[in-house]
């Protein structure tokens, strides 16, 4: 079994009640049968707490209650879960335990990630050198789960390394490098969709030859509108969207280029996060190719977000005339709350962005201009 994870993934600690953006709020967390049996044992007074902040969902799922401003039951004023403050951390439930840590396994293979929705966690990606993995082998030559194809998932292995490879050439723009990474994950598509998953490992880059027929901006917008329309977990987020997008489209052309160019003078640091966060999204979704064999539209999710939120950040820059980490890191963790944890949300994008006539991104890109 191989073990593995990000190398940052080592220096995380939970911030409790300093944190800026506690996950103790708007998910509806179920309760593993294992946590329910403790906490029937728990002490009384909390055991009471318990019971009360218990409820079913809407599926027969027991989950922590959500009080009327979305935040859980157990939320103390201090920002501390009354579980872990009162009684100790090992009673939490699987769930909230885990948090911010997702485990993806496929039988011959552990990978963890730590979900950017947590701003501490979006703060290492952020501020980490280089996108840089760590793994341990425990020598056993274990088979994939049944389900999970074995040279399929060899082939995303090879593939993967290609692509993280890809954005890791930082001597080329980032847009470039995301053009690539598309071009090459449309070209592996070829082959998963025909069953070809041994020969994976033999798509070579070609590099797209698109320069000027897309707009970086007309595609911020149509992202824009696409993010704003799904359904969202907290109405502010589609709210800022809206918003954003018509600040985007009131600026003509010469305008737009001045604000970028002003925008990246400013934040000279802008074109290093959005790599990391580029990896990280490759690393987390790639192998997800497994369950549903959609390979190009996970390439163009990472594509999107980074579009989508270099825009963002942009206009916060234009209105405030600054961008502090603590924004950034906000944008970051609330495009994964509203997309990565949604999973309809996250199909939707996946699944659209398969219209190549809707969504040019090569061609976006690649352009010359703006």
């Amino acid at each position: 079994m191989v073990y593995r994870q990000p190398e940052y993934n080592r220096a995380f600690r939970c911030l409790g009640g300093a944190c800026p953006d506690t996950c103790c709020r708007d998910w509806e967390i179920v309760v593993d049968e294992g946590a329910l049996a403790d906490y029937r044992a728990a002490p009384a007074g909390l055991r009471e707490a318990l019971a009360d902040a218990l409820a079913p969902d809407g599926e027969g799922e027991v989950c922590f209650r959500l009080r009327p401003d979305g935040f859980c039951a157990l939320l103390t004023p201090e920002g501390l879960c009354t579980i872990q403050r009162d009684w100790g951390e090992e009673h939490l439930c699987a769930h909230c335990a885990a948090y911010p840590r997702f485990t993806e396994e496929y039988g011959c293979l552990t990978e963890t990630a730590l979900a950017v929705s947590c701003p501490q966690a979006a703060r290492l990606l952020m501020e980490a050198a280089d996108f840089a993995l760590e793994e341990q082998d425990d020598g056993g030559n274990q088979p994939p789960f049944d389900g999970v194809e074995a040279e399929l998932l060899a082939g995303l292995e090879a593939t993967r390394a290609r692509a993280l490879a890809l954005l890791g050439e930082r001597e080329e723009p980032l847009w470039r490098r995301l053009a690539w990474l598309l071009a090459f994950a449309d070209r592996c598509q070829d082959y998963v969709d025909f069953g070809l998953y041994g020969q994976l490992a033999r798509c070579l880059l070609e590099p797209p030859q698109a320069e000027g027929a897309g707009s970086l901006r007309g595609l911020a917008l149509a992202l824009l509108d696409a993010c704003a329309a799904l359904e969202p977990l907290r109405p502010a987020w589609p709210a800022l969207l809206r918003r954003r997008r018509e600040e985007l489209a009131g600026l003509d052309g010469e305008g737009y280029r001045r604000a970028r160019r002003e925008f990246e003078a400013a934040c000279p640091d802008w074109e290093g996060h959005l790599t990391n966060l580029a990896c990280y999204l490759i690393f987390r979704h790639w192998h997800k190719t497994v369950n549903d064999d959609v390979l190009y539209g996970r390439a163009a999710l990472v594509g999107g977000a980074c579009v989508l939120l270099y825009h963002l950040c942009l206009l916060e820059w234009r209105e405030r005339g600054a961008l502090g980490p603590e924004r950034e890191i906000a944008l970051w963790s609330a495009f994964s709350r509203e997309v990565e944890h949604m999973e309809e949300n996250l199909s939707a994008l996946a699944q659209g962005f398969y219209d190549l006539e809707k969504w040019e991104f090569l061609p976006a890109l690649m352009a010359r201009e703006p």
